[in-house]
């Protein structure tokens, strides 16, 4: 059984981050860099400390998504990614 996936592939996953004014354009230029058809809505917490941010792209390889994901982590106010 073949358990690779095929690329280009469309992949969504969550993003929580400190609500900071920059974040959102900062995670849509790095999604630029990596990823295509890019799609990011967002939810502020209660109390607005926190965002969530959705994003769904299409990667062309699996290292486009590994390089999307480290570029993210290193975002000022990354708290966590799934």
């Amino acid at each position: 059984m073949n358990t690779e996936k095929e690329f280009p592939q469309e992949i969504t996953f969550k993003v929580i981050c400190k609500n900071l004014p920059y974040t959102k354009d900062i995670i849509h230029n790095a999604c630029g860099e990596h990823a295509t058809e890019i799609t990011i809505t967002q939810k502020e917490s209660a109390r607005s400390t926190f965002i969530s941010y959705t994003i769904t792209a299409t990667f062309s390889t699996p290292e486009h998504i590994d390089r999307l994901c480290n570029a993210i982590a290193h975002i000022e106010g990354f708290i966590t990614m799934f």
